[in-house]
């Protein structure tokens, strides 16, 4: 039976951070929940779905970047693209809120870096707002610190610089979008790839 401590391959680094990231999520569903059902409401998607693959698919190759096309994403896709690690108990718990449509693109730098982006819909603007931002946050948790570019001031993100890594989310109604990169990929490029993101997905909903 898998150490359920630790993170696969033996790192304890990220046990706690992926825990309080299932335990944040479960309760976002919580508050959905219990919140009114008024036009209002945070239990409203505030706003029209995009198209994930499409938003994703529509960025170019960062300078010397390259991958493969993006893909439609299910919850273990989504937990590695939000974390870098495989988690079922993770994936689990980003079923349960029901992404209503999903897809992740990666590209690797020479040097070894990686930058993945994902565009997600959500039942709800609320569910929306914690997805992508929270877990962004806890690499705050793991080393990193809280990250705010000012080129993108609606986003939340962290940076940790040993081993490198940059989180950024935005969200927009009921659409999530995300920035991870590692090693040598720098913040110019993540906050670009969150800006190009913004942009289409303001193209496809008005």
């Amino acid at each position: 039976m898998r150490d359920r401590s630790c993170w696969p391959g033996g790192s304890r680094r990220y046990a706690a951070p992926v825990r309080a990231a299932a335990l944040a999520l479960a309760a976002l569903l919580a508050a959905a929940l219990l919140a009114a059902c008024g036009p209002t409401s945070p239990v409203e998607p505030g706003g029209e779905a995009g198209d994930a693959l499409a938003i994703v698919d529509a960025l170019p190759s960062p300078g010397d970047l390259r991958g493969p096309p993006g893909a439609e994403a299910d919850a273990a896709a989504l937990t590695r693209a939000f974390t870098g690690e495989d988690d079922p108990e993770l994936a689990e718990v980003v079923e349960r809120r029901a992404p209503t449509d999903a897809a992740t693109r990666t590209w690797s730098s020479p040097g070894g870096g990686t930058l993945t982006v994902v565009a997600t819909a959500w039942p709800s603007h609320l569910v929306a707002t914690g997805v992508g931002s929270d877990l962004a946050q806890f690499l705050v948790a793991d080393g990193g610190s809280a990250w705010t570019p000012a080129e993108v001031r609606s986003s939340r993100g962290a940076r940790r610089d040993d081993p490198a890594e940059i989180r950024l989310g935005l969200s927009v109604g009921p659409n999530a979008l995300y920035v991870r990169a590692t090693g040598d990929v720098d913040e110019d490029t993540v906050i670009t790839a969150m800006e190009r993101m913004r942009l289409v997905l303001e193209g496809q909903t008005g």
